[in-house]
């Protein structure tokens, strides 16, 4: 924009004229008859024309007569001339009347050329654009209104051009920047498509409303020579599309050199659908859309909508920039954390100055070992707070050496480590993604009986594979009400997807269970629900563990897409020795037990678990070292809670 002293110069200019034309009527009025001599405004204009000028410019966006320009220059200068509110009250011959209005700009520009009542309509484009206001001064009048300046034009018309008022709170300056170079070449590939597709180019980046995507968006508009605004979606209600917010942006766009950029969290609804068509049809130049919809924005626009994804970042990359941020080369390690926690760029640049902070020492001296052991658990730190509500995170104890299965079941467990593992490299470096090669995350089902080791086992995936491990409340997911549960399945996964966790789903057939055939409408939306859970576990790139005590509860459709499937049996005499001497650590005080007696017991691990700890509580309020007969009272408990009693065979010469 030009210097505002140009501006104000050729609005001074345009105020003075109408200054003079107002004397000039003002002394044809005082005249014996008081008639308005033609010509009187015939031979006065509003000034040269300057290049650039905010009035001209004006004048040419809207195509405004003389009579037009002289009304918009009147109702400035009652704002920036001291002199206007005395002319306008010797022009109508009432010093009461101080104010422009309609009937004293027909009167004074009779002779400029649009000089015509029907300026005035609501349709016209001084109050269409609203480049002015109006108020009635007559109750009932539809020819004479008060008219004044809004303040956003006179801003405009001084070089110093704001956004309305009316739209601060809706439409705001968007402060984001593509954060990587990758996001800067995307963001050039998207003005590139906006100026081939012509100057009201309306592009759909289908991509979440992320800080990166707003930031492509942004960059976009910049190269194309535009200031970016924001609107997200859900600040526009009926009440301000009712006011004319579109119209006013349109207005403002032009003074600003605003583009917008417009956000949108879930699919629109019918009402912002209108919206986004109203200004895809009123709109001038560019306008960015960012949301992940369908197809329903395209069908519904007037005109063409370029829609365009937004590729995943690339994790070398990320782990490049955190590294120039941590002051330190490149590492595998940085990147294997990059390609884990698939966070916000800016959340990873403040772990990574924590951590930095943390370590308590400047320059690259800090080894880089150190300072990722400072940063990994600052971002589990962040998956946690995203998980919450949702999901909880279980403490990892248990290890693979630690776990006692059978062979076959280990055998299981060690392919799952490897397919975590090696997942990148088969996907991508070895071309399986390419080829078809299925779904980049994990679903496993353990089945078998409470007790017999299925959270354990979950627990040494996690502790292998160095990943957080999620229970997953359904208590908190199914919810009765139609369509909230895949609202909460979606936000689960959808914070989930942040890092490769594992999420363990316990006792799943309360969710998973056979499909109904439909009888009504709840049936048919709750097997919507499973649909919408295997397509979200087929793209979650971590690994979801179904557990269920009855395998035959699971759907045949929805078996058919596990990975991998794992039944645990009941332990056999070996298993359950080698259960019963882990069950008791090294520190704890025992005498005389009789591991080879215990094994006998037909009881699961879970319950081999809880009888140890019983007894050591027992063993513990006696101050005693835990022995055979803290066991037989802890046994009686376990099996009492059952609600069955203990075999006395199992208990026949039992050891004090």
């Amino acid at each position: 924009m030009a210097e505002p002293s140009i501006h104000v110069a050729r609005l001074q200019a345009a105020v003075s004229a109408v200054e003079r034309m107002m004397e000039d009527y003002a002394r044809a009025r005082s005249r014996p008859g008081g008639h308005h001599p033609p010509g009187t405004a015939r031979g006065v204009d509003l000034g040269p024309s300057i290049d650039g000028s905010a009035l001209d410019a004006l004048a040419g966006w809207y195509a405004l007569t003389p009579f037009e320009l002289a009304v918009i220059a009147l109702a400035a200068g009652f704002e920036i001339s001291p002199d206007m509110a005395s002319l306008c009250a010797l022009a109508q011959g009432d010093p009461t009347a101080n104010t422009p209005t309609t009937l004293l700009a027909l009167a004074v520009f009779a002779d400029l050329d649009g000089a015509s009542q029907a300026v005035f309509a609501p349709s016209a484009p001084l109050r269409f654009w609203h480049l002015i206001t109006v108020e009635t001064t007559r109750p009932g009048s539809r020819l004479q209104f008060r008219f004044g300046v809004p303040d956003a034009v006179l801003s405009f018309l001084v070089g110093q051009p704001v956004i309305d008022d009316a739209l601060a709170d809706i439409i705001r300056p968007l402060e984001a920047v593509p954060q990587l170079p990758s996001d800067e070449t995307l963001a050039g590939h998207v003005a590139r498509t906006a100026r081939l597709s012509g100057a009201d180019a309306a592009l759909h980046l289908a991509t979440e409303p992320s800080r990166r995507a707003l930031g492509v968006a942004a960059g976009a508009a910049k190269l194309l020579g535009f200031l970016p605004f924001h609107l997200p979606l859900v600040r526009l209600t009926i009440d301000a599309e009712r006011d004319g917010v579109f119209r006013l942006w349109q207005r403002d766009r032009l003074a600003l050199g605003g583009a917008l950029v417009v956000s949108f969290e879930e699919p629109p609804g019918e009402f912002q659908l209108n919206a986004i068509s109203r200004l895809l049809a009123e709109g001038r130049g560019p306008l960015f859309l960012v949301g992940a919809a369908g197809q329903s924005i395209a069908e519904r626009a007037p005109g063409a909508v370029i829609r365009m994804s937004l590729p995943r970042t690339d994790p070398g990359e990320v782990a490049e920039h955190l590294a120039a941020r941590l002051g330190q080369e490149t590492t595998p390690e940085l990147r294997d954390i990059a390609a884990r926690f698939r966070l916000p760029l800016p959340t990873l640049e403040s772990c990574a100055t924590v951590a930095r902070a943390k370590t308590g020492e400047a320059g690259p001296s800090v080894p880089s070992e150190t300072l990722l052991a400072e940063m990994l658990p600052l971002l589990r730190d962040q998956v946690r707070e995203a998980m919450g509500g949702l999901a909880d995170r279980v403490p990892v104890r248990m290890t693979l050496d630690d776990l006692v299965v059978p062979q076959s079941a280990r055998a299981v467990l060690d392919q799952i480590i490897a397919r975590q593992r090696n997942r990148g490299r088969v996907m991508d470096e070895w071309g399986f993604a390419r080829a078809g090669g299925g779904a980049r995350g994990m679903s496993v089902l353990f089945a078998g009986p409470s007790g017999t080791g299925k959270t354990l086992a979950a627990e040494a995936l996690a502790h292998a594979l160095s990943l957080d491990l999620f229970r997953v409340d359904l208590s908190r997911i199914v919810d009765k009400y139609i369509g909230e549960t895949e609202k909460r399945l979606a936000a689960l996964f959808d914070a989930a997807d942040a890092t490769d966790a594992i999420l363990l789903f316990d006792e799943a057939d309360v969710l998973f269970g056979r499909r109904t055939e439909v009888r009504d409408s709840h049936d048919h939306y709750a097997n919507l629900e499973v649909g919408y859970l295997l397509q979200r576990i087929e793209s979650f790139r971590g690994i979801a563990i179904l557990t269920t005590n009855l395998a035959n509860a699971i759907d045949d459709a929805f078996a058919r897409r596990f990975a991998f499937s794992l039944h645990f049996e009941f332990p056999s005499l070996d298993e359950r020795s080698r259960i019963w001497r882990g069950a008791f650590p090294a520190e704890a005080p025992a005498t005389s037990l009789d591991w080879d007696r215990l094994a006998r017991l037909t009881l699961t691990g879970g319950q081999i678990r809880v009888v140890s700890i019983n007894a050591a509580m027992l063993a513990a309020d006696e101050e005693r070292a835990i022995s055979m007969g803290h066991i037989a009272r802890a046994l009686e408990s376990e099996y009492a809670k059952q609600r069955r009693r203990i075999p006395p065979a199992e208990l026949a010469d039992w050891p004090a």
